[in-house]
C-alpha cells in the first residue's frame, strides 16, 4: 500500500483520441541542460539523461526549450527542432524515453527578444518592442506582422516534426514574460499600440491565440497542447494574478488541453522563477487553483513541490491535477519509483544549494549537487563489476560517505574509517546554518546503514591501519586544513555544533564575523535570525568565491532582510576588549563595536594521507575526494566521490 494515491494514480492530458495516458501525475518540468550538440540535437548525453527520469518513473517527461528557429536559439547546447534533418536525432531521445514507459513531449519556443542569434549567427532578434535581451542586454526590433506570419508559419512546421519523431504532445511556452509568446504578454515588454498592444488583455493574449490556431492547422484537434504561462508574474507593471485565469477558457476554445502554471519574470538568476528556501513552498499552487477553477481541462502546479507530502496534498485538496517537479528529479531521478515501492524515506532530496542554476553560468550544463550522476549517466562506470574488491574509504564526511554508498551499491566490500566519534563531518554544522542539507545528510547515513559497510568509529586511517586490511583501493577524504587569522575569537566550526547540539551559541548580542566564505555568509544569517546584531568583515576583494552567483545573491537578499552589515576588501587589524578593529576599502583604520568574533577561517588542502598511502603502498590505488584537494562544498565532495568509484571500476577493467 502507498499513502500517495492520489500522485501515483493514473491520468490523461488529452482527449479520447490521441491523448496521452500517463501512468501517474508526476511530471518532469522542463529545465534548460546546454547537454545538446553543437546543431541543438539531442546527445548521447540529452537521451542518457532523461531515459534516467523515464526508468525512474515519471509519468511525462517535457523536455526543456526546444527552438523552432535554429538561428534563434535561447542558450548555447540548447535544442531545437526547426529543421527536418532534426527529426531523426528527437526519435532516438523519444525511443529512448518510451523504452521506460513514460510519456514525452518538447516546450516548443521561439527565443524571440531573448535568443543568442545576433551573437551566433548574426541576425536580429525579434521581440513585440525594442527591448533587450534579459541575458546579453542587446535590444531586439520590433517584429513586423509579416514577421509574426512567418514565425507562426515556423511554429506550423515545428511541430509537423514533433509529430514525426514520435512524441505524444507538445508543451507551448508562453511564461516568465520572456521569449517570443511571452514577452507579448508582458505588458512591461510590449509596447506596441496595433492589435497585439500591450496595454490590453486582448492585445497580449492575441500571438498566443494564433500561435495555437496555427498548431492545430497542422496536427488537428487531438494532438495534445499543454501551455505553460505564468499565473502571477510578480513584477512591477506586470500582469496581474487574476489575468491568467481570467484568459484560460479563451486558450481552452483555442486548443489548450492543459496548462502548466508557473510564476515570476526571467532575469539571469531566475530570480522569481526558480526560487530559494527562503520564498517557501509551493509558491504557484494558488495561481494553479485559480485557472483550475474556471476550466475543464487538467492543470499541472509547480514550484518548489520538493516533498511528496505537499505533493500529494496539493492534488488530494484539488487544486492541480498534476505537479511538475523539476530539481527534485535532479536530486533523484527515481522518486516516483521510490513512491511506488513505499520507500518515500528513501528519496534523496533538493537541498536548494542553487547549484543547477549557477552550474548553466559557470560550467554551461546542468550538474545537482547531491547527485553526482546528474549530466554523467553516459559516462560513468558505476554498475556492478565483474568480480568485487575491498574499498577502504578514510574520513566520514559527505565525499567519504557518497564514496562509501557508491561502491558498496555496486557490489563492492567498503571499510569505513573515520577518527571522530560521528559521521557527516562539516555537513552536520552546514545543516545548522542551511537546514536543508539536513535531509541530504540523514539520506546518506541512512544509505550507509543499509548498505552494510564496516563503519569504524574512532579509527584514524594511516598507512598502518589502511596496510593492515589490504584493500584493493582506498578514497582518501579526510578533509581540508582550516587555518585561522591570528585573531582572538570563537572558532566557526565551534559555533556550529554549539547549535548542532541544541545549545546557547554563548556569544553576545553585537557579533562580528570575520571572513566572508559561503559558511561565514549562512551563519550570519543564522545568528541574526537568533536575535544578534551581526557585521561581516571580508578581508579579500569577494565575498563567498566558491559560490555561485545565484546563491550568493540569495543570501544577500537574506542578510539585507536580516539587517546584517557586510564589509568587502575590509582587512582586520585587531580584536580589542569591545571592539573590532578593521580598515574599510579605501578609508582609514575604524573601530567596530562588538561583543564576540567568529573567524570564519579558510579550507586549504590536505594530501598527507594521500601522499603517505601512495609513497608506501604503491600497488594500492588512492584516490582523493571532497576538501582534502581544497573547498569544494557538497557538489566537490560528490563528484569526487563518484569520480573516484569511476576510476576504481575503469581500472579494474583494464587489468
Amino acid at each position: 500500500m502507498t499513502d500517495f494515491e492520489h500522485l501515483l494514480s493514473p491520468g490523461r492530458i488529452g482527449g479520447p483520441v490521441g491523448g496521452m495516458e500517463l501512468r501517474n501525475r508526476i511530471v518532469m518540468s522542463p529545465m534548460e541542460t546546454m547537454y545538446g550538440t553543437p546543431e541543438g540535437l539531442p546527445s548521447d548525453r540529452t537521451v542518457a539523461y532523461f531515459a534516467a527520469r523515464a526508468r525512474g518513473g515519471v509519468g511525462l517527461v517535457t523536455v526543456g526549450a526546444t527552438g523552432i528557429d535554429p538561428l534563434h536559439p535561447e542558450t548555447p547546447g540548447g535544442l531545437q527542432i526547426g529543421t527536418d534533418e532534426s527529426v531523426a536525432a528527437h526519435r532516438r531521445l523519444v525511443d529512448a524515453v518510451h523504452e521506460h514507459g513514460a510519456r514525452i513531449q518538447p516546450q516548443i519556443v521561439h527565443a524571440g527578444p531573448d535568443g543568442l542569434g545576433p551573437e551566433m549567427h548574426g541576425v536580429v532578434s525579434l521581440g513585440p518592442s525594442v527591448i533587450p535581451s534579459y541575458l546579453t542586454g542587446r535590444p531586439s526590433t520590433e517584429v513586423t506582422k509579416e514577421q509574426i506570419a512567418e514565425i507562426l508559419d515556423l511554429y506550423r512546421a515545428a511541430v509537423g516534426r514533433v509529430r514525426d519523431a514520435g512524441y505524444d504532445g507538445i508543451e507551448l511556452h508562453a511564461a516568465h514574460g520572456y521569449m517570443f509568446l511571452g514577452s507579448f504578454l508582458a505588458p512591461q515588454r510590449n509596447r506596441r499600440t496595433d492589435r497585439y498592444r500591450g496595454s490590453s488583455v486582448e492585445g497580449r493574449i492575441r500571438v498566443v491565440l494564433e500561435a495555437l490556431a496555427a498548431i492545430r492547422t497542422e496536427v488537428g484537434p487531438d494532438f495534445p497542447i499543454t501551455l505553460r504561462i505564468s499565473g502571477y508574474e510578480r513584477v512591477a507593471a506586470g500582469r496581474p494574478s487574476y489575468e491568467t485565469a481570467l484568459v484560460a477558457p479563451l486558450l481552452v476554445e483555442a486548443g489548450v488541453d492543459a496548462f502548466h502554471v508557473s510564476g515570476g519574470v526571467i532575469d539571469r538568476l531566475v530570480t522569481q522563477m526558480v526560487t530559494g528556501a527562503v520564498h517557501g513552498d509551493g509558491p504557484n499552487v494558488g495561481a494553479a487553483a485559480a485557472v483550475k477553477e474556471v476550466v475543464d481541462v487538467p492543470v499541472i502546479a509547480v514550484g518548489r513541490l520538493h516533498d511528496p507530502v505537499l505533493a500529494e496534498r496539493v492534488l488530494a485538496e484539488g487544486r492541480a491535477d498534476f505537479v511538475a517537479l523539476g530539481r527534485p528529479l535532479l536530486a533523484d531521478p527515481d522518486l516516483p519509483r521510490k513512491l511506488v515501492a513505499g520507500e518515500a524515506g528513501r528519496v534523496r532530496r533538493c537541498i536548494s544549494c542553487e547549484n543547477c542554476i549557477d552550474s548553466l553560468e559557470q560550467r554551461f550544463s546542468t550538474d545537482c549537487a547531491v547527485n553526482p550522476l546528474t549530466g554523467r549517466e553516459h559516462d560513468l562506470l558505476l554498475t556492478a563489476p565483474p568480480a568485487p574488491v575491498h574499498v577502504v574509504v578514510a574520513g566520514g564526511g559527505p565525499a567519504g560517505l557518497e564514496a562509501a554508498r557508491l561502491a558498496a551499491a555496486q557490489g563492492d566490500r567498503v571499510t569505513l574509517l573515520e577518527r571522530g566519534d560521528r559521521l557527516g563531518g562539516d555537513l552536520v554544522r552546514a545543516a545548522a546554518v542551511h537546514p536543508a542539507n539536513a535531509s541530504y545528510l540523514r539520506w546518506l547515513l541512512a544509505e550507509v546503514a543499509r548498505a552494510g559497510i564496516d563503519v569504524r568509529l574512532g579509527t584514524e586511517a594511516t598507512v598502518e591501519t589502511v596496510a593492515a586490511l589490504a584493500p584493493y583501493a582506498v578514497v582518501v577524504a579526510t578533509g581540508g586544513l582550516v587555518t585561522n587569522p591570528t585573531l582572538a575569537g570563537h572558532p566557526i566550526r565551534e559555533v556550529c555544533d554549539r547549535i548542532t547540539a541544541g545549545e546557547q551559541v554563548g556569544l553576545g548580542h553585537r557579533v562580528t564575523v570575520v571572513g566572508g566564505s559561503q559558511a561565514a555568509l549562512e551563519l550570519a544569517g543564522t545568528l541574526a535570525e537568533r536575535g544578534h546584531r551581526v557585521a561581516v568583515l571580508e578581508p579579500g576583494p569577494a565575498l563567498a568565491p566558491e559560490t555561485g552567483l545565484k546563491r550568493l545573491t540569495e543570501h544577500m537578499d537574506e542578510l539585507d532582510r536580516l539587517g546584517v552589515t557586510v564589509h568587502v576588501a575590509a582587512p582586520v587589524g585587531a580584536v580589542e576588549p569591545g571592539a573590532v578593529v578593521f580598515t574599510p576599502q579605501g578609508g582609514s583604520e575604524r573601530r567596530l563595536p562588538t561583543d564576540d568574533v567568529v573567524l570564519a577561517g579558510s579550507v586549504e588542502p590536505d594530501t598527507r594521507l594521500q601522499d603517505a598511502l601512495s609513497a608506501a603502498l604503491p600497488d594500492i590505488l588512492v584516490q582523493t575526494a571532497g576538501d582534502c584537494t581544497g573547498l569544494g562544498l557538497v557538489r566537490g565532495a560528490t563528484t569526487d566521490a563518484a569520480t573516484a568509484v569511476d576510476l576504481i571500476n575503469r581500472t579494474r577493467l583494464s587489468v
